[in-house]
């Protein structure tokens, strides 16, 4: 009997990537954790634009607001730290 190994990590990585591409042709943003670089009502937000934003949710998450755009360099090392540069 063969058995079969899966790389989860992998799956994981592509669902993400479609669920992003997904998004973003529907013309929603794509929203990045910080994982732990920004307050706990915070995240990134990736536009299909190509901006990225860092928002603030409200208290219920409900809705956020823009704190403020990235630069291009910052953008690039975002899609750098995440793997999202070829996505």
């Amino acid at each position: 009997m063969q058995t079969l190994t899966y790389n989860f990590d992998k799956r994981i990585e592509q669902s993400i990537m479609m669920l992003r591409q997904q998004k973003h042709l529907a013309g929603f943003p794509f929203m990045i954790e910080g994982k732990g670089e920004l307050s706990l009502n915070q995240a990134y937000m990736e536009y299909p634009d190509g901006h990225i934003e860092i928002v603030e949710f409200s208290n219920d998450f409900r809705d956020y607001s823009s704190v403020r755009k990235l630069s291009n360099t910052e953008i690039a090392i975002i899609r750098s730290k995440y793997h999202l540069e070829n996505a």
